[in-house]
Parts: C-alpha cells; sequence; structure tokens
C-alpha cells in the first residue's frame, strides 16, 4: 500500500540537520560537508535521508 503524507519540510530539515550538527562541532569535516548539504537539499533528499536513518516521516505530518 502506498501511503502519502505531506511533510512539513522545514521542521524534517532543522531535525536532520540539529542531529548532524553536533558532529561538525566535534571537527568531523563529513559532518560540516552533511550539514551544508542538508541546508541546500530538495525536499526529496531531505525525505531520502531520513527514510535512510529509520526515521518515521509520520513526525513531520502536516
Amino acid at each position: 500500500m502506498d501511503e502519502r503524507i505531506t511533510i512539513d519540510v522545514d521542521r524534517l530539515r532543522e531535525a536532520l540537520i540539529q542531529e548532524t550538527g553536533p558532529a561538525a562541532f566535534v571537527g568531523s569535516p563529513w559532518a560540516i560537508v552533511d550539514v551544508a548539504a542538508l541546508e541546500d537539499a530538495a525536499p526529496e533528499e531531505l525525505v531520502r535521508e531520513a527514510e535512510r536513518r529509520g526515521w518515521d516521516l509520520r513526525r513531520f505530518q502536516v
């Protein structure tokens, strides 16, 4: 079954950045690149990243 929901992309982006950001502060160059990529990512890319991390996207449902 293909369940479709409307996602608050701004909230999703912020949550992904908040989870990734702390690694950037400890000097991980990959985390710095990841945060920059998340800031500019298209909504579809954010959804794919959240799914890759195993997140329940219903948390961001409008």
